[in-house]
């Protein structure tokens, strides 16, 4: 059985945090990754799931053998353990007070809406459905801010219509941008981009540049 409809383009069901209200200095946070990943071979279902041809997992979203019966849209909820997550959340901290735990602070999802067969996300596995259901999640969360991991998922949403100011983009070396005119969005996003925090070296290396722009993205001193 699908949960996909016609007019949700969206598969995987963003987590959001208890404070995601609050937010960090009054801004609410959606924070971006890539994709998912599935490297079990040996599975029934792998093939159809991973299928950057098909690009669709959600007729596996009940069944998955290694998700306990839990479904595979909700993905997004069983993130905050990952080291991956760990390493961004560790410089999000930096910027809330330390008894709160930052992740509550902020919404995450993925960007491809599908499982992919690799660690690495690739061109190839994008398409426009991907950039619908992000739309469809910023419609929903109505963030302040996005904030983009990685050189992959990026590129379409620095180059759609709803970027206002394309040398803002070249002046700021990809790191920051706006987006307005999204439609039921009546205000602008600040986009900030950074390495994905799986890439250790490139990540550490750019941390402060990064943390930079998200600061002034969150207008913190």
């Amino acid at each position: 059985m699908s949960s996909m409809t016609t007019k949700n383009k969206r598969f995987f069901i963003p987590f959001v945090g208890s404070e995601y209200s609050t937010g960090i200095n009054g801004k609410k946070v959606l924070v971006l990754g890539a994709s998912f990943y599935c490297l079990k071979e040996d599975c029934d279902f792998y093939r159809e799931c991973t299928s950057y041809v098909k690009k669709d997992s959600s007729t596996h979203n009940y069944d998955c053998p290694c998700k306990d019966g839990d479904e595979l849209r909700n993905q997004p909820t069983d993130t905050p353990n990952n080291r991956v997550y760990s390493t961004f959340i560790k410089s999000l901290q930096q910027l809330i007070e330390i008894k709160v735990d930052a992740w509550e602070r902020v919404a995450f999802t993925n960007y491809v809406q599908f499982y992919v067969p690799t660690q690495n996300t690739y061109e190839c596995y994008l398409s426009d459905r991907d950039f619908e259901a992000f739309i469809e999640t910023v419609k929903e969360l109505q963030p302040d801010v996005v904030v983009v991991w990685g050189a992959v998922i990026n590129k379409p949403i620095r180059d759609s219509t709803y970027v206002i100011n394309k040398r803002e983009v070249i002046d700021t070396g990809g790191y920051l941008w706006h987006l307005e005119g999204i439609p039921e969005v009546n205000h602008r996003i600040t986009v900030v981009n950074c390495y994905h925090p799986s890439s250790i070296r490139y990540w550490y290396q750019d941390i402060d540049i990064f943390m930079g722009y998200l600061r002034q993205a969150l207008e913190i001193e």
